[in-house]
């Protein structure tokens, strides 16, 4: 039987962060399942500029968001650590493995991601990412997290600013094993609009967006808003570098709301293989306190 969370140990596993995909910055790894779960947290999908540097030269390093990619497959492979007491005594430290699926056009992206949890420490997984204190300090869980699938439709410029935006909707299925503390055993819904504008070698990027919580007895969690600013811009030809901060409404009554900030930066190796790292740091009970990932994406 699953105590009932108490309001102070409520915290937010920025094991995939924030998500990553390529037509959208950080910005959107709230809604990521591993999550991180937030996502896999960087189930990783990469930065819009990704692609868009596989169309620069030195001479013009301005991002170019192709119409459609001309490799529409991508395969990417994560592995995410973090690192908090989440208002606990004791240090929980959350290592996730994902994989993604993703399938791009020029108006559509759908995605599958499937996370692999360890977790060490008394938080448990709860929410897509938050955590209670059920367990004791010194034990371990591991094993399969939440699966997610998500679609996302590109409007593409709808200004004459050309801010390009996106619309998404994901779904976080209850596969992880609720007795282990890896979920709630509950389904997970999310929904969120991603704008970028590119402005000489500068392009900011926003997230806001709604999650939709299973709840019960156990977990009663609560729904609420998520939003993400940061700006990412060519370092080289082959390199984007960013930064992120995101905010996310408390997910338990009396809990806190949880805000984090990232530094990000990805490589371009050929036409088909990318590489991503980041670090974070969380400001709340509800963040993580440290946080760290690296992923390869490959294009097909």
């Amino acid at each position: 039987m699953h105590p009932k969370p108490d309001s102070t140990r409520v915290r937010l596993l920025h094991a995939t962060p924030k998500h990553f995909h390529p037509a959208s910055y950080p910005a959107s790894a709230h809604m990521n399942s591993a999550s991180s779960l937030r996502l896999a947290l960087l189930a990783l999908a990469l930065p819009a500029m990704s692609i868009a540097q596989d169309n620069t030269t030195q001479e013009n390093t301005t991002p170019v968001i192709p119409d459609a990619p001309v490799l529409p497959w991508r395969a990417d492979a994560s592995f995410n650590y973090s690192r908090g007491d989440y208002g606990l005594a004791d240090d929980t430290e959350v290592y996730v493995a994902a994989t993604n699926l993703v399938y791009d056009t020029a108006s559509w992206r759908f995605q599958a991601g499937v996370p692999f949890l360890y977790i060490k420490g008394p938080a448990t997984v709860v929410g897509g990412g938050a955590g209670v204190g059920t367990r004791p300090p010194d034990s371990t869980e591991s094993g399969l997290g939440d699966v997610t699938l998500s679609g996302t439709y590109k409007f593409g410029p709808l200004t004459p600013a050309e801010i390009e935006t996106d619309f998404t909707a994901q779904v976080k299925f209850p596969t992880a094993d609720e007795d282990k503390g890896l979920g709630t055993g509950k389904t997970d819904f999310y929904l969120q609009f991603d704008v970028r504008k590119t402005y000489g070698r500068f392009t900011p990027f926003a997230t806001v967006g709604y999650r939709i919580l299973g709840t019960s007895a156990a977990y009663p969690l609560e729904d609420g808003l998520f939003a993400s600013l940061g700006v990412a811009t060519p370092v080289t030809d082959k390199t984007t570098a960013g930064v992120s901060v995101s905010w996310r409404e408390k997910i338990v009554s009396g809990g806190d709301d949880s805000v984090d900030a990232m530094v990000f930066a990805q490589q371009t190796l050929t036409t088909r293989w990318s590489a991503l790292v980041y670090v974070l740091a969380g400001f709340t009970d509800a963040s993580p306190d440290f946080g760290a990932g690296t992923g390869v994406s490959y294009k097909f």
